[in-house]
């Protein structure tokens, strides 16, 4: 008897030993998080950039990433939307850069994107590696945060050929609107003298919203001298069928990526981008970078966090919180070098020093320093514009410069979308 009992108890303790073993391994099961971007091209930053999200599965074996990468932020974008709609929301939505939209605003009116501002307040060293402008501009009147992004947006200035600006005789770099329009002039004058096919420049729809923001923005801070919103439309518009003159005529079709081939091939002066068109320009080109010019000759640049990264509220404790371990990998100081090192995106973690690459990266410094050192920044066009309205802008805006269509009729249209954002925000 006292045998069998010493066997039963020892049954009994294998038993609950491997029940024991078995909760264990199921604790360790990994979660599973689903993260998309727009990374899925095959560009050397877009092959960087995947090889950096895989670089987390690899550091954090018990969490499951199922990546959906989609080529461009349009395609990602529906692909979000289609996602939401069944209810489906992803873990990580990578938003690359975009400004607000629609999309954005239903994931955060109908609670679905996960408040990041609480794990700050738990972990300083988290906290300390989101930039200061991420946190300025996308902190709510609430003290929520919905986005982190993990790179600035530094721009408000273009690329210039130093070589065609010194064949052509320009000795300084314009100021004022005026003083450009007189080295497009210049330019112009030399390459027709030439017979090279050099134009001054051939800035897509995005360059000229660039343009718009400059100077409308200076104009509404003046309050001695403001005047309506449509009438300081108008007058900008006439500003811009004035640079417009050096420039060919397109249509809305042409973009940032054909102004970018033909700066490479030698053929344009000036080339609107921002700084992260650093690493788009070949290195037979002799580019730097100038800040655009103002009414007021001072020196303004854009320095923006736009849409970055959203964590699905999916009120699962361990998805958010692989999601925010994801987020804080992309924020580590060690990927955020890599960042910069293999994509040549400015880096949002302010402990990432560009000094140190001062020898390494020559035109990305002498870009980002000059925009940084800005007497007075504004944001880029993608936080000030409402989707319709930027995507109206870059489809008409060549009408209204070739004559197509009048600055008034084209400043109406605008006037309503911008009454019905305002009135929509109320």
């Amino acid at each position: 008897m006292k045998r069998r009992s010493r066997n039963s108890l020892s049954g009994l303790i294998l038993l609950l030993a491997l029940s024991l073993c078995g909760c264990g391994e199921r604790e360790k099961e990994p979660v599973t998080i689903t993260v998309i971007h727009a990374w899925g091209g095959t560009g050397a930053d877009h092959v960087a950039m995947r090889d950096i999200y895989d670089g987390f599965q690899k550091e954090n074996p018990d969490i499951e990433v199922q990546m959906i990468s989609m080529p461009a932020r349009e395609e990602m974008l529906r692909k979000v939307e289609d996602m939401i709609m069944v209810g489906n929301m992803p873990d990580v939505i990578t938003f690359s850069g975009m400004g607000q939209n629609t999309t954005y605003d239903f994931i955060v009116k109908n609670n679905m994107a996960l408040d990041i501002m609480p794990y700050l307040k738990e972990d300083k060293e988290f906290a300390a590696n989101i930039s200061r402008t991420n946190l300025n501009y996308w902190t709510t009147d609430n003290g929520q945060l919905f986005t982190v992004a993990d790179v600035l947006s530094l721009s408000g200035g273009y690329w210039y050929n130093k070589d065609i600006l010194d064949a052509a005789g320009v000795k300084s770099l314009p100021k004022s609107w005026d003083a450009f329009r007189g080295m497009c002039y210049k330019i112009l004058k030399w390459a027709n003298e030439q017979e090279n096919e050099v134009k001054p420049l051939q800035t897509s729809p995005e360059g000229y919203l660039y343009f718009m923001d400059q100077m409308l923005l200076e104009k509404l801070e003046d309050e001695e001298n403001q005047i309506s919103w449509k009438n300081q439309v108008r007058e900008v518009l006439k500003q811009l069928q004035g640079i417009y003159a050096y420039s060919a005529s397109e249509n809305a079709e042409y973009s940032y990526l054909d102004e970018t081939r033909l700066f490479n091939e030698g053929k344009l002066a000036v080339y609107v981008n921002g700084v992260w068109g650093a690493s788009m320009i070949s290195e037979n080109i002799n580019a730097r970078y100038a800040l655009l010019p103002t009414f007021s000759q001072d020196a303004v640049s854009c320095e923006s966090a736009c849409l970055g990264y959203v964590l699905g509220n999916s009120q699962n404790e361990q998805k958010e919180n692989a999601a925010v371990d994801f987020l804080k990998y992309m924020l580590s100081e060690k990927v955020q070098k890599r960042i910069l090192e293999e994509t040549e995106q400015i880096p949002a973690n302010e402990h990432v020093v560009l000094d140190a690459y001062k020898e390494a990266m020559p035109r990305l410094y002498q870009a980002a320093s000059l925009v940084l050192g800005a007497d007075r920044k504004i944001e880029v066009p993608d936080n000030l514009w409402p989707a319709d309205q930027k995507t109206y802008f870059t489809g008409n805006i060549f009408r209204v410069l070739t004559g197509a269509m009048t600055p008034e009729d084209f400043q109406k249209r605008l006037g309503k979308m911008r009454t019905t954002e305002n009135n929509s925000q109320k």
